[in-house]
């Protein structure tokens, strides 16, 4: 054995293994870290903290969080927000070095090392963030004292090396969105659902703002299908304004599939925020334009069959109420979005149900969506939606009539 391969050897058994599992289904990844590591309890956004054992690397701790921001964003302008708050965040923060090239997990990467002295300790950092898709992205961070820099960093690479996306679905579950994929295939044009539906938008009992839709029967490419027009205005006390409209149609089997999509967000003292989507979904490919903070981006990206379209899921999900009760699943590509999520649906038999507007017959859907807590549909017997709301949050989307929905107050 030659001296070189000896130190290599050598340094490859000083450095901890990294042998235990973070593994989140909901979030589709997993993750590897030293078993050695003390561990400290942690949900998501933040999925671990670890901290280094005595004589290991000196006050080294490294952590793993999930972010979604409420609008979509490129990695360039997810670095440059850091940078932007690092510098008030962390006292005395000093830039050692930074990519804006690398990977991690076959996605786009951020990595900056930097020193700091929070509670005038002198310490290193190691921050990097993985961009999944415009609306979705993991931090792993890292730090330790500032003498141990190369270690730290050697960690965190090593950590960072390991994390993998697109994990096995439970083989029931794609069973269950094979099943609702036939059955969607296998429905025309249902008549029951046209027409124009309006909601109050309620949280707890104040008005916020009303949503409205619209569909029609339409030819699609030659085809039987749908037209829609869907339209939500949101109001908030501190006089902020959020506005959505998307236009489409799709088949009625779901195989094409066209949306346009705009969103504006006025918030006192910010500047607008103004996006916009033209995507079409043909037999699982999908192609979008999409235009947001000065970008336009073109982006193509191959779905499992069946995904639906954000607005058009609102569709679909009335048709499997038509269904009748039983156990089904969508999987839902929402807009700025390249990865669909997927909603467990459970849907009992019709019953008398007393609401807030009185009792009426309706059949109750409860709604498990990836990342969400469990959301209760009321649905009329002719699949109209009268009503959306969580257990736990206060937030209730409601039916109304347009007048209703329009005037202001409660």
């Amino acid at each position: 054995m030659t001296p070189l391969a000896g130190l290599v050897l050598l340094l490859c058994a000083q450095d901890p293994a990294i042998d235990a599992t973070v593994r989140s289904e909901s979030y589709d990844f997993e993750i590897r870290i030293p078993a050695a590591w003390k561990r400290s309890p942690s949900s998501a956004p933040t999925f671990f903290r670890i901290d280094a054992p005595a004589g290991e690397i000196a006050e080294g701790a490294a952590w793993l969080l999930h972010g979604e921001p409420n609008h979509p964003a490129t990695l360039s302008f997810l670095a440059s927000e850091f940078r932007r708050r690092a510098e008030t965040q962390y006292p005395g923060f000093e830039k050692l070095s930074e990519r804006e090239d690398a990977t991690a997990a076959g996605c786009p990467a951020y990595i900056c090392v930097f020193a700091a002295k929070p509670k005038g300790r002198d310490m290193v950092f190691v921050h990097a963030i993985v961009q999944r898709q415009l609306q979705e992205y993991f931090v792993l961070d890292a730090a330790a004292a500032k003498g141990e820099r190369a270690k730290i960093e050697a960690m965190h690479d090593r950590i960072l090396a390991t994390l993998r996306f697109g994990l096995p679905m439970a083989k029931a579950r794609e069973e269950t969105l094979a099943r609702t994929t036939a059955l969607m295939k296998g429905s025309g044009v249902r008549s029951e659902l046209l027409g124009v539906q309006w909601h109050r938008i309620l949280v707890g009992k104040q008005k916020l703002g009303w949503q409205r839709t619209l569909l029609r029967e339409g030819e699609v490419d030659g085809a039987p299908g749908y037209e829609f027009e869907m339209e939500m205005e949101l109001e908030d006390v501190e006089g902020g304004r959020h506005h959505e409209i998307s236009k489409g149609s799709f088949t009625a089997d779901g195989a094409i599939q066209k949306v346009d999509f705009r969103k504006s967000v006025r918030a006192p003292r910010q500047p607008a925020i103004e996006m916009k989507e033209s995507s079409s979904l043909v037999r699982g490919n999908v192609k979008s334009v999409r235009e947001f903070l000065n970008v336009k981006l073109e982006k193509s990206v191959k779905v499992p069959e069946g995904t639906l379209l954000g607005d058009v899921a609102d569709t679909m999900r009335r048709r499997l109420v038509l269904a009748g009760p039983g156990k089904y699943a969508l999987r839902v590509l929402l807009p700025f979005h390249d990865l669909p999520a997927a909603e467990d649906w459970e849907i009992a038999a019709s019953a008398k149900i007393r609401t807030d507007a009185g009792e009426r017959e309706l059949m109750t859907a409860l709604v498990k969506p990836d990342r969400q807590e469990m959301w209760e549909y009321l649905y009329e017997p002719g699949g109209a939606l009268f009503q959306r709301k969580t257990p736990r949050n206060p937030f209730l989307l409601r039916r109304c009539t347009e007048e209703e929905a329009k005037r202001k107050g409660p």
